[in-house]
């Protein structure tokens, strides 16, 4: 594992700096306030995605963590992991291929990985990180929320990210209302949350789990 950490934090795609500063994970909040409702919110939308990626592909949380402690980006990280199981290697292999390759397409080539295998999308994304892993994102949602391409397309025109996306449809609400709510302070998602009666990640993970099994 410390080597596995290791290449993470090796692994990491320039300009990632910015984002590692504001998704340090040292979140003090993580159980919602009654005082101050949005003080968790980091941390709810944080853990949320980080036992989203954990379900999908068997990775532990605090692995999660640890790497994006490090600096890795939950961009990288997305990728990482959804190239790792289609193409069947192992998270180091993937890993030593991008630090070698310095390029998505470049580990396809490495891992034999064809356009017809990934798609055409998930490979003319491939040359940008942020759209492919929200395209990888993206049929996540599908698979276990019943998303369509245009609701996702709305919900993304309007700002939402994924950790929001996801994080609304696990409280089951309309996710434009749900976002105008929390973007226009008459909501916080600590508070939302809280009256779904999930009050920390356990919880969180729990529900989601809950979800993901009845899709």
């Amino acid at each position: 594992m410390k080597n596995l950490l290791y290449l993470l934090l090796l692994l990491l795609p320039t300009g990632v700096g910015a984002e590692s500063t504001i998704n340090c994970h040292c979140f003090q909040d993580r159980t919602f306030n009654h005082r101050d409702t949005a003080a968790a919110d980091p941390y709810f939308l944080a853990t949320t995605q980080n036992s989203f990626i954990s379900l999908i592909y068997g990775v532990e949380k605090r692995n999660l963590v640890k790497a994006k402690m490090s600096g890795t980006s939950g961009t990288h990280l997305w990728i990482l992991y959804d190239v790792a199981m289609r193409s069947r290697q192992s998270l180091n292999k993937v890993a030593e291929s991008y630090q070698k390759t310095k390029s998505w397409r470049g580990v396809f080539g490495e891992l034999e990985l064809t356009q017809q295998q990934l798609g055409d999308t998930y490979w003319e994304k491939s040359t940008n990180p942020d759209q492919l892993a929200d395209h990888i994102v993206d049929i996540q949602l599908k698979r276990y929320f019943s998303a369509t391409t245009d609701q996702i397309k709305s919900w993304r025109e309007r700002g939402m990210n994924r950790k929001e996306l996801l994080l609304a449809l696990l409280l089951k609400e309309d996710p434009v209302t749900t976002y105008n709510q929390v973007r226009s302070n008459m909501q916080t998602w600590g508070r939302l949350l809280y009256e779904k009666g999930l009050l920390d990640g356990d919880a969180i993970n729990q529900e989601l789990q809950k979800q993901m099994s009845q899709s």
